[in-house]
């Protein structure tokens, strides 16, 4: 039901969407060739994103945007689903339902919604939250949810990360299973991928991961302060301090978050700590976090634990429709700045727009 609500939203807020920057040099310049699929790009391994484009553009061609943002935002209710589950397990179905709810109008995270060219990051997210919550079950399928998540996005190294801590804590014998990912993206990153990955910035790194973690707290629940992240990353260490206790499979689903601005900030770090608050960062990190608070609030005695409940879900609905709008708002600004350059010039990386 959440989701037959949700996606009128959704659609509302990508209707004026079209092909935009990055997409460019995708339709116009990525194949089905080995360099066409494994040349990396901004550092990722994107071959799964050059393969969907390709279907997608060789079947149903570019005069609709639609059906590139429709993969987005089926791979979005996907991310928003493992939330529900996730939660519904450590803390029943009116808390799962409210998560659930927050994520699919994450608004702080909008750009990966409502760009189709984010479908790679949304997808690595998807299938690598996956892959953290069956792992102890299924190996193996875990394995070949983060081998794919892999040739989408770097972010999905986060994920792995995660899976590996989650297996660690439950089933340690079945970490040789990830030796499958670690594998194929090893070889790739070796032969296609190092020579794209800037020297690390171990200096700055504390700082990034901070402010990208406050940044994500922050939108979790509608915000952009990251004063106001702060205090949320506390309540939740408060939280769970208080409850002495946390299961394995949240632990492991926030140890991916911090996992994920390790890694980015080792590449991006030297482009200053602000970087780490990008919405499409956001979006990797929120959900988890997301969950985090639903497992604590559930905790709380009532009626002081609804009453909390519902105020975070209320502050959290309202203040991500409005970023969600903003980030509409946003891309409409750079797409009409685009209209004055080539399609070429908007597919490069000097694109001033």
């Amino acid at each position: 039901m959440l989701i037959v609500v949700a996606l009128p939203i959704l659609i509302w807020f990508g209707r004026d969407m079209t092909f935009y920057h990055d997409e460019y040099a995708f339709i116009l310049q990525r194949d089905l060739s080995l360099d066409g699929l494994l040349k990396p790009h901004n550092e990722h391994l994107s071959a799964t994103l050059v393969v969907l484009y390709r279907v997608l553009i060789e079947t149903i061609g570019t005069g609709s945007y639609w059906p590139f943002l429709a993969v987005t935002f089926a791979l979005h209710v996907v991310v928003s689903v493992i939330v529900y589950v996730v939660v519904r397990r450590e803390a029943g179905a009116a808390w799962a339902l409210g998560a659930m709810a927050v994520v699919l109008v994450l608004g702080s995270g909008g750009d990966d919604i409502l760009w189709a060219f984010q479908s790679a990051t949304v997808g690595a997210v998807a299938a690598g939250m996956v892959a953290v919550v069956i792992a102890p079950r299924h190996p193996a399928t875990a394995a070949v949810l983060l081998t794919v998540a892999l040739a989408t996005s770097g972010a999905a190294l986060a994920f792995a990360a995660g899976t590996a801590l989650h297996l660690l804590l439950t089933r340690p014998r079945a970490l040789v299973w990830l030796l499958l990912p670690a594998v194929v993206y090893g070889t790739w990153l070796i032969l296609f991928g190092v020579s794209a990955i800037a020297p690390p910035k171990v200096l700055e790194l504390p700082e990034y991961v901070l402010t990208g973690l406050n940044a994500s707290a922050a939108g979790a629940i509608g915000f952009t302060s990251l004063a106001l992240g702060q205090l949320v990353l506390l309540a939740l260490l408060f939280g769970f301090g208080w409850l002495r206790s946390i299961s394995p499979v949240v632990l492991s689903l926030l140890a991916a978050g911090v996992a994920f601005f390790v890694i980015a900030g080792l590449a991006r770090s030297g482009l200053g700590p602000q970087q780490a608050t990008a919405p499409r960062y956001v979006y990797i990190v929120a959900p988890s976090i997301v969950i985090a608070g639903a497992v604590v609030l559930a905790r709380v005695r009532r009626p002081a634990g609804y009453a909390l409940g519902a105020m975070a879900l209320t502050l959290a609905l309202v203040g991500n429709m409005l970023l969600l709008a903003d980030a509409h708002d946003r891309f409409m600004t750079h797409i009409v700045c685009e209209q004055a350059l080539t399609p070429i010039q908007r597919g490069s990386a000097g694109n001033p727009c």
